[in-house]
């Protein structure tokens, strides 16, 4: 693998469909460049899927994920490229935005989930269809769930803004509020990204989201799962 660093331009702007990058690097069916708004796999999040152009070929984006510093684009073909090559990436949009809505919805119920129980989120899972969460808590009622979804739903229809920002490691720590998740972010993140929900929420981040909360739609808890003693599962789709 070259020493190279792939720019993310997906962590500015989740709206992006469509960019022209460099091939760095080769490795068997998967391509570094210098910079992707692919999203790699990574915090529950899926990667993004679609496709690169090159000479009048299109090569499919299978999956996408982080190998040290650069991105991995694994290609069900590499026929044709080369180290050197500007190519055209497009992103499979409908997969991405679905993601991006089902995302800011997962924070917006994080959030809930704290202000109404003081408690972390464990851990959590994004899809096309459904997503889902972990969180602790022993006691909970049919009630209780639909009243997160209610409060949820609320908080979406506020039309809350969604803004970006980056901080340094050490004064990121500081700020209790910006780890939502019970497993801080690694050492080697020296300069956090944070996403900030309006008034609602802001925690430290490195996926897609929407600009404003209108775009999700609404949530409907679907089931929820018992992972052990205090360990809740829920399950939501977007309606």
């Amino acid at each position: 693998m070259v020493d190279f660093m792939t720019e993310l331009l997906c962590l500015n702007d989740s709206y992006m469909k469509e960019f022209s990058a460099k091939i760095t690097a080769i490795e068997g069916k998967s391509i570094v460049l210098d910079k992707t708004a692919f999203y790699p796999q990574g915090g529950g999040q899926p990667s993004d899927v679609g496709k690169i152009l090159f000479n009048g070929k299109e090569h499919k984006v299978i999956s996408v994920k982080k190998a040290g510093a650069n991105v991995l684009h694994e290609l069900d073909s590499i026929d044709g490229l080369h180290v050197g090559a500007v190519v055209h990436g497009v992103i499979d949009w409908h997969c991405r935005y679905k993601l991006m809505r089902f995302h800011t919805s997962a924070h917006i119920l994080a959030a809930v989930i704290f202000r109404e129980t003081g408690k972390l989120i464990t851990g959590n899972q994004l899809d096309e269809t459904y997503s889902r969460m972990d969180f602790d808590v022993e006691n909970y009622s049919q009630e209780f769930l639909k009243g997160l979804e209610e409060k949820t739903n609320a908080e979406i229809a506020k039309n809350h803004e969604i803004a970006i920002s980056y901080m340094p490691r050490e004064e990121a720590l500081k700020v209790p509020e910006l780890v939502r998740l019970k497993d801080i972010m690694p050492p080697a993140i020296s300069v956090w990204r944070i996403v900030k929900i309006g008034d609602l929420d802001i925690q430290a981040d490195g996926g897609t989201h929407v600009k404003n909360t209108s775009e999700i739609g609404k949530i409907h808890i679907t089931k929820t799962e018992n992972k052990g003693k205090s360990n809740r599962r829920v399950y939501w789709e977007l309606i």
